[in-house]
């Protein structure tokens, strides 16, 4: 009789201390569970969403300042993707009209020549696109304001994977003298000058924009 009180309460506390590790398996597990499925439910908040990822990175972006109803907005491009894309338009809240433009050298004449560009640009995986003066570029017309130098401008570029969107500095240029290509003067400005319209990439002579520089108020 003695040796069965001496060992059923040793049984019973085995027994408890057996059902007690389960339940704290069992919470530890639930807990662990919980904070795995939160930490997973942040993350995934927290990741951007797929269609909004065009794997295009803009850097070095800025616009040429205007006083005329036309200016120039250049950048580096990257496609950090592992597909093609193509850019087929942009567009800007402070300009009319927006195209994407690349410029031909005559070999005779040595005159450089602004044409648009049919089909957008192209930009292959991990390649990158340059637009500067003088080169491929965005031109952006009939603009509705004047953008000063110091300011910034947002650019939208259309694309085969979607639209993406960067800022770009306002700067002051003089450089690179063009001309429209015949038949591409599409600007308002352009076409009432003809198609020999000086971009001065992309201003024109003060004695044509004096009325411009009198009409457009700055961007806000």
């Amino acid at each position: 009789m003695s040796s069965h009180k001496i060992y059923r309460p040793a049984a019973l506390a085995a027994v408890a201390l057996l059902a007690l590790t389960a339940c704290g398996s069992s919470d530890q597990t639930a807990a662990t569970g919980s904070a795995t499925a939160t930490a997973s439910s942040s993350a995934a908040s927290a990741a951007p969403s797929a269609t909004s990822q065009t794997g295009l990175v803009a850097e070095e972006s800025w616009i040429k300042a205007n006083t005329s109803d036309m200016t120039g907005a250049f950048a580096r491009i990257t496609n950090t993707g592992d597909q093609p894309i193509t850019i087929t338009g942009a567009r800007s809240s402070a300009a009319g009209m927006v195209e994407l433009h690349t410029t031909v050298i005559d070999s005779a004449t040595g005159t450089s020549t602004m044409k648009k560009v049919e089909g957008g640009f192209t930009i292959e995986p991990g390649a990158t696109l340059e637009l500067a003066p003088g080169s491929d570029h965005i031109m952006l017309m009939g603009m509705k304001c004047s953008l000063v130098a110091g300011a910034s401008d947002t650019i939208t570029l259309e694309t085969s994977a979607g639209e993406y969107s960067f800022d770009a500095e306002v700067r002051d240029y003089s450089g690179a003298k063009e001309e429209y290509a015949p038949g591409q003067a599409t600007s308002p400005a352009a076409e009432t000058m003809g198609d020999s319209t000086d971009h001065s990439m992309h201003s024109m002579d003060t004695s044509g924009t004096a009325s411009a520089e009198a009409t457009l108020p700055q961007c806000a």
